[in-house]
């Protein structure tokens, strides 16, 4: 057999990746190969730089085996901020190699990045073996670096970290996907290309690929039994909602006095602490920074408090080197751009952290903010952050419907909420940019769903309402209704107003429904069955 590149001619009709032929020369060179790298897995391993645990061997598993289907581009794996995904990535690399089906030269994987960041780079290196340290990209490698290695391979494996970032149609990874001849779906098959996205967030993303139907799928990666996740630290009370601490008022050229009672709350936090510990503040840019180290030496005595700045700008190289050392009085760390996804923290002598306070926060942010930062295997169980409470819930809800509830309202730069739907916008994963994908539009002429929300109170409802709709509809929400003398709820409909059951509700969801407005009805499953009462929050 020739040591030459040649392809199966059965699988030319180009639905499924077509599969290269090495030489018996080149297979015996990939295979040696191949062994270095599980030797330098195991070195890793041995000297515990990248352990690799059970949760994420059955994460690579499930990879390994949706890409024995050779109709599969595109994996997503969704991994909880802090969960372990570098490691979930080394377990996949393992499990791909040892599986004598799967053949590929080690200079054909790649892990990439849309995130502008040194510090995640150096860090993902370090866990990496070493024949794969010198193919980790990070934003500014993509357009030259990434595109002139990967540009017409064969038979490659393209790993991507925190896919959310730069994710955009125009930006970074779409503009490198375009130049590397990525974004034709018959390329892909025919060079047996395979995409595997890692993401705690994956935004609109995730909604723009399970458009490429059967050509991708997603993973949901379970973590492991001692994680702590952001909604378990906001279940055990120490997540607070965040608030204004710069409060500069530029009409006035004065600072909002709420913003000192704000700080002291910060204040009666630390004083329940029974050590000194490191407190990390994000702030806002520019002179607003100095603003609030200001605001806080109001309520903090500088002769027993450390105040210390981290930003770009400041000599800190690496902030954990100052985190694994107990302080000796409680220190604050102002940070200004820096801690945000991929960072991984030493939390051991942590307390506040604090997140930066917006009117309209987007959900991404703070989920892979702070709080995202306090997540993991390693909490202290005494840390307390601050930050927007509706992001961790909202994000639970996407969690636990698998990201297919799209009637949650999730903020992001990826996402749009039309009518009450959650969808993707303009993201790199967008079939409709790929040449080969046949995508219907999402506009139709046919008459759209209203969302049916369902509750057990009316109180549960008016949350909804304030949670999800207030923004948009601009009105109080539902006007509480009193039950009837016999004790039933009553509904009126086309000036009929009775005791509904559920069923009649549903036949009459549009009526009097526009995209602006909402109805809200009491009904029951049995109609004179009072255990059975729903209340029915209908919308677009």
């Amino acid at each position: 057999m020739s040591d030459n590149i040649s392809f199966d001619l059965t699988e030319q009709l180009l639905t499924k990746r077509v599969r290269c032929d090495y030489g018996l020369l080149q297979q015996e060179i990939m295979k040696l190969r191949k062994q270095n790298i599980l030797n330098e897995l195991e070195v890793l391993r041995l000297t515990g730089l990248s352990v690799i645990f059970e949760n994420q061997e059955i994460i690579a598993y499930r990879v390994v085996t949706a890409f024995k289907d050779r109709k599969i581009i595109n994996i997503m794996v969704v991994s909880k901020t802090q969960s372990g995904k570098t490691g979930s990535m080394c377990a996949t690399i393992k499990q791909y190699l040892e599986d004598t089906s799967n053949l590929i030269p080690i200079e054909n994987i790649y892990i990439i990045t849309g995130l502008s960041s040194c510090e995640w780079k150096e860090q993902t290196k370090e866990r990496m073996p070493e024949s794969i340290k010198s193919r980790v990209f990070h934003r500014c490698e993509l357009p030259n670096t990434f595109v002139d290695e990967i540009k017409n391979k064969k038979n490659v494996l393209i790993i991507m970290d925190e896919i959310q970032v730069a994710a955009q149609k125009g930006q970074t990874i779409y503009k490198a996907f375009s130049n590397a001849g990525l974004l034709n779906k018959s390329k892909l098959y025919e060079n047996d290309i395979k995409i595997l996205e890692y993401t705690a967030t994956p935004d609109g993303t995730i909604y723009d690929l399970m458009k490429w139907n059967d050509a991708s799928t997603k993973i949901l990666a379970v973590p492991g039994d001692t994680y702590i996740s952001s909604y378990d630290l906001l279940q055990m009370r120490r997540v607070k909602q965040y608030k204004e601490l710069c409060g500069y008022d530029k009409k006035t050229g004065e600072v909002n006095e709420e913003v000192f009672e704000n700080i002291q709350e910060i204040k009666n936090d630390i004083d329940n602490y029974n050590n000194p510990l490191y407190h990390i503040i994000r702030t806002k840019n520019s002179q607003q920074q100095d603003l609030t180290i200001q605001n806080f030496k109001k309520i903090f005595n500088v002769d027993t408090y450390n105040f210390i700045r981290y930003d770009r700008e400041s000599e800190i190289e690496d902030i954990n080197k100052m985190l694994i050392i107990k302080p000796e009085r409680h220190t604050f760390i102002f940070i200004k751009e820096m801690l945000r996804c991929a960072k991984t923290l030493k939390k051991k002598f942590i307390g506040i952290l604090y997140d930066r306070y917006s009117k309209n926060p987007d959900d991404t942010t703070i989920i892979q903010g702070l709080v995202g930062r306090d997540t993991g295997y390693d909490n202290n169980g005494i840390s307390i952050c601050y930050t927007n409470i509706n992001s961790i819930e909202r994000y639970e809800k996407l969690w636990n419907s698998k990201f297919e509830d799209a009637t949650i309202k999730w903020n992001s730069k990826t996402t749009k909420y039309t009518n009450g739907i959650l969808s993707g916008k303009n993201t790199f994963n967008d079939p409709n940019d790929y040449d080969g994908f046949s995508v219907a539009s999402d506009d139709s002429d046919e008459i759209k769903e209203p969302v049916i929300k369902k509750f057990k109170t009316q109180e549960e409802a008016k949350e909804y309402y304030n949670k999800e709709l207030k923004e948009i509809m601009k009105g109080r929400g539902p006007n509480k209704i009193k039950p009837n003398n016999d004790g039933y709820y009553e509904a009126t409909i086309r000036s009929n107003k009775k005791v509904y059951r559920c069923d009649e509700i549903k036949s009459e969801r549009r009526q009097g429904l526009t995209e602006n407005n909402y109805r809200f009805y009491p009904c029951y499953e049995v109609v004179n069955d009072k255990s059975t009462l729903q209340w029915w929050f209908i919308h677009y």
